[in-house]
């Protein structure tokens, strides 16, 4: 006769931590991930965009990799609990989120700086204008793409700390 005795908690591996009934923290690693993979879209074309700063491709690059692999230590560690790869998670978040906040404050400069373009005539077709809207457009879309990325990577960090704090 098969014995039905309580697993202890030493026993058990760590798991995510259910900051909230609705939180799962699978679909915050997988918004994670989705994120990384637009800031990694987005990359070329900040890099032919971006003028002022020369290398502004660059921190939605670093920002897209970490969220990917944060969000990727998040499912793995879901998905099988281990202790290792909680940790993985959150450490990758915290990378994760301080890279963020630094391209955070960097979109909100592309954003808020305007182009040295020179000036359209009236009679023709601006094309100054348009490019200006569309450097604008893409700023905005990552510094979209980066707040999001801020509240997902933090509730996988803070739930990744409580499920090791508690176990």
């Amino acid at each position: 006769m098969p014995s039905t005795q309580a697993h202890s908690a030493d026993t058990d591996p760590p798991k995510f931590h259910r900051l909230f009934r609705f939180h799962d923290p699978e679909v915050v690693a997988v918004m994670a991930i989705l994120l990384g993979l637009f800031q990694l879209l987005l990359t070329l074309l900040t890099h032919t965009v971006s003028l002022d700063m020369k290398y502004m491709f660059v921190c939605p690059l670093c920002v897209g990799s970490v969220t990917i692999i944060a969000g990727s230590f998040g499912l793995a560690s879901e998905r099988t609990p281990r202790r290792d790869l909680l940790k993985n998670t959150l450490i990758s978040g915290l990378a994760g989120l301080v890279a963020t906040l630094i391209g955070l404050f960097l979109y909100i400069y592309a954003t808020s700086t305007s182009l040295d373009l020179p000036p359209c005539s009236p009679n023709e077709p601006c094309a100054e204008k348009l490019f200006q809207g569309f450097y604008k457009a893409v700023s905005g879309q990552l510094l979209l793409y980066d707040i999001a990325a801020v509240v997902a990577l933090s509730f996988l960090s803070l739930s990744a700390f409580k499920g090791l704090r508690g176990h």
